[in-house]
């Protein structure tokens, strides 16, 4: 009986938790807010085929979306769009490449000096070794985690 009570505690627990976020986000079905975009502001559309789209605005109208994509004009149309974000802010690439360095050197030279050995003679190759590839492998994971971190504001959910 108390296994029982406490699972319900628990389950009422999340739900209560959750509700602050459910409410806070309150998609809109409201296509004034994306007419009333500026221009060259960079959305994500995601169709309703599962398709996303990544584009600047143009224009939009009672029907159509105008977005610039990679240089060229692409109109999608109003009964294709599920979700439409807003996204702003700038790529902290080289941010994100840092902290992806520093973690990898850490590792990297970790599971070098796992190898070292004070018997070998050439065993300190290993701890150079591990920290170059550290940093390397992690300023790259780095850097595509920093492009990929921008605000995105749900404007836009077809009702």
């Amino acid at each position: 009986m108390k296994i029982r009570i406490v699972s319900l505690l628990m389950a009422a627990a999340v739900v209560l938790a959750q509700t602050p976020l459910a409410f806070g986000q309150s998609p809109t079905g409201n296509w004034s807010a994306v007419q009333a975009m500026g221009t060259d502001e960079r959305l994500i559309i995601k169709q309703k085929d599962g398709k996303t789209i990544e584009g600047r605005m143009i224009e939009a109208n009672d029907a159509n979306l105008t977005i610039s994509r990679n240089g060229k004009v692409m109109n999608i149309s109003r009964a294709d769009i599920q979700q439409i974000h807003h996204s702003t802010g700038k790529a902290k690439k080289a941010k994100w490449s840092a902290i992806g360095a520093a973690i990898g050197a850490g590792a990297g030279a970790g599971i070098g000096a796992i190898k070292y050995s004070p018997e070998s003679d050439d065993s300190e190759i290993y701890i150079v070794g591990g920290l170059l590839i550290g940093i390397g492998a992690g300023a790259l994971t780095g850097l595509a985690i920093g492009a990929s971190r921008r605000k995105r504001t749900l404007i836009y959910q077809a009702p």
